[in-house]
């Protein structure tokens, strides 16, 4: 951060999502509710609760539990997902209902959508008959799939009633429960954070471009008591859901501390301190960015659910190859090997940060020399932060030890303890945690924050030049449990 520069006039709000100890309550929040007994409109929504796309779905009197929801085949219907579901953790559950005989043939059944991706489904999170049961999946922000599946003893009834739910959880993986008795589960940790764009029924695609059931994605069924929840829920938890009571339980958090670590890279060596009285920090954009010779900017568009490289569908990354066979998404076989970023000839980089999962090794060449090695990144880092041997110009080399593995952002800058450069005008802003960030000109900030991320993952402060006005904050404003 730098401690001082020359910004522009304008008020900068700077608001920062941390988060610190755990000390979680273990009683499941009641996210997102329909009960299809009024229409459509969730019952309860910490986000919208009006559906965003509707199309050839209506309700019927003879569901499991009053009225049900009835998705025509070539049907749609979506609710937007901030605020009503997570990525963290949570549970998904419904009543759910063939309608018409199932066979061998997969379809979806409910889906949870990117809000970005370089995917060309954008599929986060899937539920569906997979043929002679049930699958479901989360992505790893790093396009993994922590993905069970369950075959049932005997085909189930058209007209037969089935309680799923679905939990999953960045410390213990996911879990698969059908009539509230657990039938699959990985134990894993992993990293679930991502930002959500919509959940709901389509065949074939949910994502910001499109929601769609065509082609060969043509399969509705019934749905009533659709439920999220902000927890992994326990057994106790799973089987109140799927007596349709509201659960009371959930399986503790293991330690939100070490998801957050993990995923800001705090797990393990720590980014290099700011030792100077002064620390200028430039941000260095690249010239070019290509893997071989396609341009390939989703490494560097400041989005982290877009990646280098693209998505292999017929993947070695786990849990992304099944039944339902899609085209390799803007990637090719030679594809995801090396990334080259071209540093402008008057530009000068010595630290490279980089969040995602792609390990091996990162070179700079120049005027047509052979490329040095410069730095190696380890296996099982999401976030790092190093120091390199100054570089001025030429080009920075990632050399992927996995083929497949991405690079969600990589950042290069020049840090030293230089003074600001001068200006027409210079602006100080001081970091105030008393505050009150209430601001109407981030009002949207702020309730992307609260529709992103869980609650404790809230805490916000605000950056504010002198003689700016500001109210104080009560302690209510921030995450009564605050991670860190």
């Amino acid at each position: 951060m730098l401690q001082r520069s020359a910004l522009s006039a304008s008020l900068l709000a700077l608001l920062l999502t941390t988060a610190g100890t755990a000390a979680a309550q273990n009683t499941p929040q009641l996210l997102f509710h329909v009960s299809a007994e009024h229409g459509l409109e969730a019952d309860t929504a910490q986000g919208d609760a009006i559906p965003n796309f509707v199309d050839k779905v209506t309700t019927v009197a003879d569901g499991a539990h009053g009225r049900a929801i009835q998705w025509a085949d070539d049907g749609v219907l979506s609710w937007n997902a901030p605020g009503n579901i997570q990525a963290q953790r949570g549970t998904l559950g419904f009543y759910w209902r063939p309608r018409y005989a199932v066979g061998e043939a997969p379809f979806v059944i409910f889906r949870v959508g990117y809000a970005d991706h370089s995917s060309w489904d954008m599929a986060w999170l899937r539920i569906d008959w997979n043929g002679h049961g049930f699958d479901a999946f989360v992505t790893d922000a790093n396009l993994a799939r922590t993905r069970v599946s369950f075959k049932l003893d005997a085909l189930p009834a058209a007209d037969h009633w089935q309680h799923i739910a679905f939990g999953w959880d960045e410390d213990h993986g996911v879990r698969l429960y059908v009539d509230g008795k657990e039938v699959a589960r990985v134990e894993t940790t992993a990293d679930y954070d991502a930002a959500l764009d919509q959940l709901g029924l389509a065949g074939r695609v949910m994502a910001p471009y499109q929601v769609q059931s065509r082609y060969n994605f043509l399969r509705g069924s019934d749905f009533d008591e659709i439920h999220v929840y902000d927890r992994l829920l326990d057994p106790a938890g799973m089987a109140a859901l799927a007596a349709n009571r509201a659960p009371a339980s959930a399986v503790p958090v293991a330690n939100a501390q070490r998801s957050w670590n993990h995923r800001f890279g705090w797990d393990r060596a720590l980014p290099p301190a700011l030792t100077a009285p002064s620390t200028s920090i430039r941000k260095v954009e690249f010239a070019d960015t290509k893997d071989h010779k396609q341009w390939m900017w989703k490494a560097t568009d400041g989005i982290a659910e877009t990646t280098w490289p693209g998505v292999y569908n017929r993947s070695r990354l786990p849990g992304r190859n099944d039944y339902f066979q899609l085209p390799d998404w803007n990637t090719y076989v030679e594809g995801g090997q090396q990334l080259d970023l071209t540093v402008p000839d008057t530009e000068t980089v010595n630290r490279v940060e980089v969040r995602g999962a792609a390990f091996g090794s990162l070179s700079h060449s120049a005027n047509g020399q052979p490329a040095t090695k410069i730095l190696q990144r380890p296996q099982g880092v999401v976030r790092s932060v190093d120091n390199i041997p100054a570089q001025r110009g030429g080009v920075l080399h990632f050399r992927n030890t996995a083929q497949e593995t991405p690079i969600q952002e990589i950042w290069a800058y020049n840090v030293s303890d230089a003074a600001e450069p001068e200006g027409t005008v210079k602006q100080r802003y001081l970091i105030d945690s008393q505050a009150l960030p209430d601001y109407l000109n981030i009002t949207a900030l702020r309730e992307y924050i609260d529709g992103r991320y869980p609650a404790a993952e809230r805490s916000t402060v605000i950056a504010l030049p002198k003689g700016a006005g500001s109210r104080r904050r009560a302690a209510d404003t921030l995450p009564a449990q605050p991670l860190p």
